[in-house]
């Protein structure tokens, strides 16, 4: 089969739209969380909040049991929802294929089936909190801080 000039932009244009909306396979930049990420003061988690760390693919937030971190890697494509989602208390959204999970990352709507890791998170003496992104816990493993 012999592919003119057009169809072939045509094919080439759509692989590189697909890809800019989240629909490739992603396994050339597969994210990868670093083993320790700072994440500001205890004291500045306020109670009922869930926030994005900036250029880092996880959240730190705190409920009534304490502090707790999740991983923001999508479990169905692997998409980084703090670049291309939502994050909330309430919500975290998936902006590749649509995968909604609660504020604690339990699956409310697929394609994803598997609920987010919750990661180990630490403070220092001086307040200072550290995500360690190499460390997975249980999902109602909070700090106390």
């Amino acid at each position: 089969m012999v592919l003119g000039r057009r169809r072939l932009l045509v094919l080439g244009g759509g692989v590189l739209c697909a890809e800019a909306l989240g629909c490739g396979s992603g396994a050339s930049d597969p994210v990868v969380l670093q083993p320790q990420i700072p994440a500001g003061s205890a004291a500045g988690i306020a109670a009922g909040t869930l926030r994005p760390i900036p250029g880092a693919a996880v959240a730190v937030g705190r409920d009534g049991g304490g502090i707790f971190a999740l991983s923001l890697v999508c479990t169905h494509a692997g998409c980084d929802m703090s670049r291309n989602g939502s994050v909330s208390f309430g919500r975290i959204d998936c902006g590749c294929h649509g995968s909604i999970f609660d504020g604690q990352g339990n699956v409310l709507r697929g394609p994803a089936n598997q609920p987010l890791p919750h990661l180990v998170v630490t403070v220092d003496a001086s307040g200072a909190l550290t995500i360690h992104g190499d460390q997975v816990t249980g999902p109602s493993t909070r700090l106390q801080a």
